[in-house]
């Protein structure tokens, strides 16, 4: 007649106003009316024998009946401490002990109600007299010697331990042999071994003896079977998940095979066979069906490139928030770095940047857009940067703005004989990319200097003052490459993720 505290409060509500009618409350709450008259019939006596508790929700006499005053309840409780301390361990039978308490109390309670008992009694002294069998059971010196062998690293030697300190338990050895994850029948080897020879004969390592060849071959087909469950989706067996861990694996494999495999010996196929768990990284692959030509051609310009002939590697960064952003960052063991989410951001912007790989300096500057009247303008900043060389080279990727109409015309014109004797301006030629081939592109590897160094962990108050940071780190690294001109091939200060070199293996973008 257990009833929820919700329930019980509505039907004190009712009883303190005196508007009381059990059909209705009955109805309302879905119980019996005798249900209803019962927890009436308490509030009745609570306000004859405790009438300033009456408005005290928590409280409530119940129907308690005085079992701790009970013979029979006496009888068991004094008991069943006995009987446990009798049982040798570490797997006691409840049943087993009911039938020796039905020998002196044959008249009272069932196994059922002993089993009760024997349960909550369990549950409050687990510890202690597991603890207190540990000392009657072992010397100071096995004590000491069973701690150590289960803080440390040998696992055969942790499965004993935790068999032998567990001196007793309600359960089944079926349970405590899937905690340490070893068959029933080596943990009765391992109990009898004890009872013989002690703890010394335990200590000895596993056999020596090699593996036979029909043993060998088994072992080889639950690795097979097991390489062959990795390579298939966990879906296909009814798991609800995307990827496999060694608990999947071990469950699918007992109930497809119909025999048991631990945990760990999952794991040690596993590694026998070369697998491991691997993050998985984007793969870029060009499509483009003139890859090689343009590569070789790139290839050719910077192998001749001559003393007045400058090659520039160009792309835009951004477009790129203003706010408060997380990243990589040395924190405390225990501390977790935090950055506060901006609701709006301050501004953004478009950086747009060449990067001459012979000297590697950078030329950039911010815009609002990605088109063909930005890089015009991009390419005057170089002309009137540049005037003294003879050619310039420009690439990038295959983005529409890169090979307009209105840009080819531009090229055109500024290339002509008459306009370069006017203007004293190199000519512009053009070393495109491959269509999507972001690694090749060697300021994508600046770009990530850049944000690691400037952008991640960063909380700027404005648009201007994040401009002001990235002018810093571009005019620093500019320096120091005009500096260092023979260190121009190392990283910077261990910022930019791989050198800003030309190469096909080299993979500039983050990924």
């Amino acid at each position: 007649m257990y009833l929820g505290k919700v329930k019980k409060d509505h039907i004190r509500r009712f009883y303190i106003k005196g508007d009381v009618n059990v059909e209705y409350l009955s109805t309302a709450l879905e119980l019996y009316p005798a249900t209803v008259r019962f927890y009436l019939n308490q509030l009745d006596t609570i306000k004859k024998q405790f009438p300033d508790r009456l408005s005290d929700y928590s409280f409530y006499i119940g129907k308690q009946k005085p079992i701790k005053e009970h013979p029979w309840y006496i009888n068991v409780m004094r008991l069943i401490p006995e009987l446990v301390a009798k049982e040798i361990g570490p797997k006691i039978v409840c049943l087993q002990l009911y039938r020796k308490y039905k020998v002196l109390y044959p008249n009272e309670y069932s196994s059922v109600r002993f089993c009760v008992y024997f349960r909550k009694w369990f549950r409050e002294n687990d510890e202690r007299i597991n603890e207190e069998k540990l000392l009657k059971k072992y010397t100071e010196e096995e004590l000491t010697t069973l701690r150590k062998w289960r803080r440390g690293n040998d696992r055969r030697l942790w499965q004993v331990a935790v068999l032998l300190m567990t001196s007793y338990t309600y359960h089944s050895l079926t349970d405590l042999s899937k905690r340490i994850e070893c068959d029933r029948v080596t943990m009765r080897k391992w109990l009898n071994i004890y009872n013989q020879y002690g703890l010394a004969a335990l200590s000895r390592p596993g056999s020596k003896c090699p593996i036979s060849e029909d043993k060998k071959k088994v072992i080889e087909a639950k690795m097979d079977d097991l390489i062959h469950l990795v390579r298939q989706s966990p879906k296909l067996f009814g798991v609800d998940s995307t990827s496999w861990t060694i608990v999947e694996l071990a469950r699918v494999y007992a109930k497809q095979s119909g025999k048991y495999i631990a945990q760990s010996t999952v794991s040690v196929y596993l590694k026998a066979r070369g697998v491991r768990f691997k993050r998985s990284r984007e793969v870029i692959t060009s499509s483009d069906a003139k890859f090689n030509v343009k590569y070789e051609a790139i290839q050719q310009i910077l192998a001749n490139l001559g003393d007045k002939e400058k090659f520039f590697s160009i792309d835009e960064y951004g477009p790129r928030a203003v706010r408060s952003r997380g990243g990589r960052i040395l924190s405390v063991k225990g501390e977790i770095p935090v950055y506060q989410k901006a609701e709006k951001s301050k501004g953004w912007f478009i950086c747009t940047s060449a990067l001459e790989l012979s000297t590697n300096q950078l030329t950039w500057f911010y815009s609002k857009h990605k088109d063909t009247t930005e890089m015009i303008k991009l390419i005057e900043m170089l002309l009137d940067r540049y005037k003294d060389q003879e050619k310039l080279y420009l690439s990038w990727d295959a983005a529409s703005w890169h090979s307009s109409a209105q840009l080819v015309k531009y090229l055109e014109k500024i290339n002509e004989k008459a306009y370069r004797m006017e203007k004293g301006s190199p000519e512009v030629l053009l070393a495109p990319l491959p269509s999507k081939a972001p690694h090749l592109n060697v300021i994508e590897s600046v770009f990530s200097g850049l944000s690691k160094s400037v952008i991640h962990n960063s909380s700027y108050e404005s648009l201007d003052e994040c401009k002001t940071a990235i002018n810093k780190y571009f005019n620093k690294r500019n320096k120091y490459y005009k500096d260092n001109p023979k260190k121009a091939g190392k990283k910077i200060w261990g910022k930019e993720k791989v050198l800003p070199v030309f190469d096909k293996a080299n993979i500039c973008r983050n990924l």
